[in-house]
């Protein structure tokens, strides 16, 4: 659910009392879910009168969408003051990185505090009827650690790699492994399975949606985001959303093979690495303490790293280029390099950050997609249905959507 507290559609444009009633409510909503409320609070922020912040909390507890919880110790001698909260156990969110090597599951309420987090290791070759297996089962097993069930879901937010069309069908994978994943639709076959709402993007522009919501890119407008790990690729935040593009590829530049993206985590370095090759832990290890192979390893890894982002860059010109995925951890040893080849191409590059989101990412940007769904569900059942609907009716809505 959106923290912010105000419904962007005019007051005054309607001059329907109901219509300005269903926006207090869903301001006080939104209000709540950030953290609990007094009902002087509410009337703090929200600039109505006491009186009419208590019959929309009336209202709302009514309704099943909020309850009383313990308030805040203040300055003042005495009790402290009640406090409204969203109610326990109202609903939650799923979120679902689904890779060549893994399956993240992430479970969060309906505010998008993260409520516990699973994964489960997987073979490449896994075909893609039991890769899907596989990830319910996770989740399952998530669910019951918390608790919850599947009928406690309101919205699963599934990433996947590759080009995944608004529908949710994955258009085109470039990686190695997943077998039979191409041409998925992962909406249908997920939604089979979880009774609620679901949505599929690219695990990717969820990287970036996660940076844009809660890490570093906060706060920005246009930013690169660079996903480093097992495969590497990009997403391009432009004007504060991040940018699909029409077959949802935007920022796959990976796939040019001028880039040396597709195969980067397993080739850079061949000519100077011994065999069997090192891990890429223990080539950032060696070249920390100063290994001339592995130097010069890592060195090939970032000019090769910093010519796709500097593509990426010049495309959008972002103020901001976050770097993130699995190969973070050895940022201390390339991003100089990195930074160096980056400023010799761009004229005009962005600063450079390191993700701090880790292997979260993917999953936190689903969880604020999910958020984000729910937000923008109740916004228009604000502007098109007679009455504020409560919790179970919002979950209908969302899964007809």
């Amino acid at each position: 659910m959106s923290r912010e507290a105000v419904l962007g559609v005019a007051a005054g444009s309607t001059g329907s009392r109901s219509l300005l009633r269903r926006m207090n409510s869903l301001g006080v909503l939104r209000a709540v879910a950030a953290g609990p409320r007094t009902l002087r609070a509410l009337a703090a922020e929200s600039g109505l009168s006491r009186t009419a912040v208590d019959a929309i909390v009336g209202d709302l507890v009514g309704l099943g969408w909020i309850e009383s919880v313990e308030g805040e110790p203040g300055t003042r001698v005495g009790r402290p003051a009640g406090a409204w909260g969203l109610r326990r156990g109202l609903g939650h969110l799923l979120s679902l990185d689904v890779g060549a090597n893994r399956v993240h599951a992430v479970v969060a309420d309906l505010a998008g505090e993260v409520a516990g987090r699973r994964s489960t290791t997987l073979q490449e070759s896994l075909g893609a009827d039991d890769r899907i297996v596989a990830s319910v089962a996770t989740a399952d097993d998530l669910l019951a650690e918390l608790g919850l069930g599947r009928g406690d879901l309101w919205v699963v937010v599934v990433g996947s790699p590759g080009a995944v069309s608004g529908e949710g069908r994955v258009l085109h994978f470039g990686g190695t492994g997943m077998p039979g994943w191409t041409g998925l639709d992962l909406r249908q076959r997920f939604g089979a399975e979880l009774d609620a709402a679901v949505v599929v993007e690219g695990d990717v522009a969820l990287g970036a949606q996660a940076e844009l919501t809660y890490g570093a890119a906060r706060g920005h407008r246009d930013v690169v985001y660079l996903h480093c790990g097992a495969r590497t690729s990009g997403a391009s935040v432009v004007d504060g959303r991040v940018h699909r593009g029409v077959h949802g590829a935007a920022g796959i530049v990976g796939e040019m093979p001028e880039l040396k993206w597709a195969e980067l985590d397993e080739r850079y370095g061949s000519s100077v690495l011994p065999e069997p090759r090192p891990t890429r832990e223990q080539i950032f290890a060696a070249a920390r303490a100063g290994d001339p192979a592995a130097v010069a390893a890592v060195e090939e890894f970032a000019d090769d790293l910093a010519t796709g982002a500097a593509a990426l860059t010049l495309a959008i010109d972002p103020e901001l280029l976050v770097v993130g995925g699995g190969s973070t951890p050895g940022a201390d040893v390339f991003l100089p390099r990195f930074e160096a080849t980056l400023r010799a191409i761009c004229p005009l590059p962005p600063t450079v950050v390191v993700s701090e989101l880790g292997a979260d990412a993917v999953a936190r940007g689903g969880i604020s997609v999910a958020v984000d769904q729910l937000a923008s569900t109740l916004e228009a059942a604000v502007r098109e249905r007679g009455a504020f609907p409560g919790p179970q009716e919002t979950a209908r809505l969302l899964a007809a959507r």
